[in-house]
């Protein structure tokens, strides 16, 4: 009977995780021009709406191409010329949590809150690392627009600016945070230059310091975001 019992519940426990792997996926909603997946160790195939990208397969936009992904109600808008890696994508009856890894190019991610869950959504670059919880930006690794939320912009130094919904915000020359300035956020980064400009003509004061943080181990230089 004891080995009966052990043997159901390993089977339980197995079932269960069986389940909750088929269910996390990425799915594309919305296909312009040629977007193409890869899966670990395959070919590149052309993306079509409902296929279902994992973690661990890479999404490519070409020239004048964009793509919609939804995870749940999570909505991640690629932009062209775009290659991205689902990095991590794990559910729990307690909420989602999603790592992507942007290579090239910028997204766009809006993670609604979900009540009594938690989300959980990072992008990740070579440079940088942007972390959201119920709220809507467009970054590109360097630049930053929020339409939805508040995001706290870090520098390595521990310099810090809040950036608002309806803000636009930027890393400048030597690593300097200037002011966020009040722009027109429905075009997102797609005017940088603009955006840039508009920025400039905000008076300068130096950003706060972070308190009681240590300085960074690496003299690699990150970009931190974060979100509340």
């Amino acid at each position: 009977m004891k080995t009966r019992s052990i043997l159901f519940l390993a089977f339980t426990i197995t079932a269960w995780a069986t389940v909750a792997a088929e269910e996390a996926f990425a799915s594309f909603s919305e296909i312009n021009g040629k977007v193409e997946f890869q899966k670990p160790n395959a070919s590149w195939k052309l993306a079509h709406i409902g296929d279902k990208v994992y973690p661990g397969d890479i999404v490519s936009t070409g020239f004048k191409s964009t793509a919609i992904l939804k995870i749940g109600q999570t909505t991640i808008s690629v932009k062209a010329i775009t290659r991205m890696t689902l990095t991590e994508l794990v559910k729990t009856s307690g909420g989602t949590s999603t790592t992507l890894f942007l290579l090239s190019g910028r997204v766009k991610a809006d993670v609604p809150p979900q009540p009594g869950q938690t989300q959980s959504f990072q992008i990740t670059s070579p440079t940088a690392t942007a972390s959201v919880r119920g709220t809507a930006f467009e970054f590109d690794g360097v630049n930053l627009i929020v339409d939805r939320g508040t995001v706290q912009l870090q520098t390595p130094t521990r310099q810090f600016r809040h950036v608002e919904a309806g803000q636009f915000s930027t890393i400048a020359a030597g690593g300097v945070i200037p002011p966020p300035a009040v722009v027109n956020v429905d075009h997102g980064l797609s005017s940088v230059h603009e955006l840039v400009v508009q920025q400039q003509s905000v008076s300068f004061a130096p950003p706060p310091v972070e308190a009681n943080m240590a300085p960074p181990s690496s003299t690699i230089e990150q970009l931190a975001i974060s979100v509340y």
